[in-house]
């Protein structure tokens, strides 16, 4: 065995100590260097240069380690002014992220006059930096974000921006196919109202399936003492095998619960061209009449559509988990998730 002088890690041959050095410390290095260079206002020609794609990866790494998700921020943005593609950093290398955060969200009116509700922080840190922070933290990058109530204030480098003018009258998934440009490859989409765990965005790219979902099945206990957001209105699950049957608000007896969705889904690229052609099919058969749950298409939640590719026989898939997230949808959550963040995301 042979060892790193550096930290100690062993190594079978010397071939594997050179490639541990190289991407490990050598990351480390540069993030160093790259912190000092962007304090002022510098970026290392040299860096940008001789990055290779492995290394890059594990340079974003030890920049987040080192110097924090603003630094990373900071280094995405003075990347794309100097021409290069940040896409290049992606551990998922055809993976796109759409977060939604065009809502209202009028139970939390007296928290967010002045913001919309992904920017309320927790321990800290806004709802949406976390998201940001899982999803580059698992190699995505490549990230949109759909605007609507008080939108200008969502404003972070390296990210896309969809706006939804008329977020007032429509719902979720009209909010979405704002972002329909973003849909060409594989993307996940996330609700910006939740914080969760890395691990559980990890289990969710591991899942090869076209369509698929996390669902806790812990989810009664998200509903004890919580008042302001009953039971009636959590997105529940109902399946057969590794396939979704039901989804849905109030619709599902409670003893064939299976779990709750917890706005985190994964699309393929083949379950992103399902996804748009069926969308596309139902503005054309449901202008005039109800869309699943809601009153129209365009009032429509994620959760409809997926209802109707289910209807149409598309498999969609779930992915379990047991805690390790929580959402902020009232001001009784926002108290209770800020009180207990580190025990509500722990998993069992």
């Amino acid at each position: 065995m042979i060892k790193c002088e550096i930290c100690g890690a062993t190594f079978k041959t010397a071939q594997g100590l050179a490639g541990h050095k190289r991407l490990r410390h050598g990351a480390y290095g540069l993030a160093g260097e790259l912190g000092a260079a962007l304090t002022g206002k510098k970026l290392h020609r040299k860096v940008l240069d001789h990055l290779g794609e492995k290394l890059a990866d594990r340079l974003a790494d030890a920049i987040i380690e080192t110097h924090g998700q603003e630094m990373l921020d900071t280094y995405l943005e003075e990347l794309s002014r100097q021409g290069v593609d940040t896409r290049s950093l992606r551990r998922h290398r055809n993976t796109r992220a759409i977060i939604i955060a065009a809502g209202e969200s009028k139970r939390l009116l007296s928290l967010i006059s002045d913001k919309p509700a992904c920017l309320l922080e927790i321990g800290n840190k806004t709802i949406i930096s976390r998201e940001l922070e899982n999803l580059r933290a698992c190699g995505i990058y490549d990230i949109a974000v759909v605007r609507g109530y008080q939108g200008d204030k969502i404003n972070y480098p390296a990210i896309r921006y969809y706006e939804n003018r008329d977020y007032q009258n429509t719902g979720i998934l009209r909010s979405l196919f704002h972002a329909k440009s973003e849909m060409d490859d594989e993307f996940v989409f996330c609700y910006s109202d939740i914080v969760y765990t890395k691990a559980v965005l990890e289990l969710l790219l591991q899942d090869p399936s076209d369509i698929s979902l996390v669902v806790d099945t812990d989810w009664e206990s998200h509903y004890h003492q919580r008042y302001q957001h009953p039971i009636s209105e959590a997105e529940l699950v109902r399946v057969e095998g590794d396939r979704v049957t039901k989804i849905g608000r109030n619709i599902i007896p409670r003893d064939e619960v299976h779990g709750e969705f917890i706005g985190l889904a994964k699309f393929s690229k083949k379950g992103a061209e399902i996804f748009k052609a069926n969308y596309e099919w139902a503005i054309e058969n449901y202008k005039v009449r109800a869309f699943q749950q809601a009153p129209s298409l365009d009032e429509a939640y994620f959760t409809d559509m997926i209802q109707e590719l289910i209807d149409q026989g598309y498999p969609v898939h779930h992915v379990d988990i047991r805690g390790g997230w929580a959402e902020i949808d009232t001001l009784e959550d926002f108290d209770r998730v800020s009180r207990d963040f580190n025990i509500m995301l722990r998993q069992n």
